[in-house]
Parts: C-alpha cells; sequence; structure tokens
C-alpha cells in the first residue's frame, strides 16, 4: 500500500514538473501559460488555464493538453467549449486527487 509520502510525491510532481498547457480550437493547438498552481482544502493539486482565444467571431474550445517539463504529454481532455465573440475566454482547471481503493 502506499504511503502518505508517495501521495505527496505525486502532487509535488504535478506542481513542479507539469510545464504548460496546448489549447485546441479552430483545429489548431495553442500553447497556453499554467496561470495558478494550488493545494485545494480537500487536499487536490489544481492547474488552472485562462484561455482567451484571439480569434474574431465565435469558437469551439475542442481539446486541453498539459505537458511536462519534457515536453511530453502528460494529460489530455476532450472539450465542447463554445465561446462567442471575441471578447469572451474561459479559465479551465485541471484537478487531481491521489487515493488507493
Amino acid at each position: 500500500m502506499l504511503t502518505e509520502r508517495a501521495f505527496e510525491s505525486f502532487k509535488e510532481f504535478i506542481e513542479t514538473h507539469i510545464a504548460y498547457a496546448k489549447v485546441e480550437y479552430g483545429g489548431v493547438l495553442h500553447k497556453a501559460k499554467i496561470e495558478s498552481r494550488e493545494r485545494l482544502k480537500d487536499g487536490r493539486v489544481a492547474l488552472s488555464i485562462s484561455i482567451t482565444p484571439q480569434v474574431s467571431g465565435s469558437t469551439t474550445i475542442t481539446k486541453i493538453q498539459l505537458y511536462d517539463i519534457t515536453n511530453q504529454l502528460w494529460a489530455e481532455k476532450t472539450e465542447a467549449i463554445n465561446l462567442k465573440g471575441v471578447q469572451q475566454g474561459v479559465l479551465y482547471r485541471f484537478s487531481f486527487n491521489f487515493k488507493e481503493e
């Protein structure tokens, strides 16, 4: 069984080794900065990404990916987030919870 130290190591890895995100809209992946890294009160680790596509008109965010410090894909989520208008954006959060069952 995993120890509390093992769970802490997983959390520390996410906080220190996830380097950036890529967001797909308009069929193209765009690099995005991770805006914040935090520990939530329930113990989860959360990474937030501010997504504001620089497009005229509407667009749909179809995929969000996380990459580690070696530029390897680490996590990926398919989405269908519709944005209307050039001024609209979204704050997207990945949260990770580690537990043993």
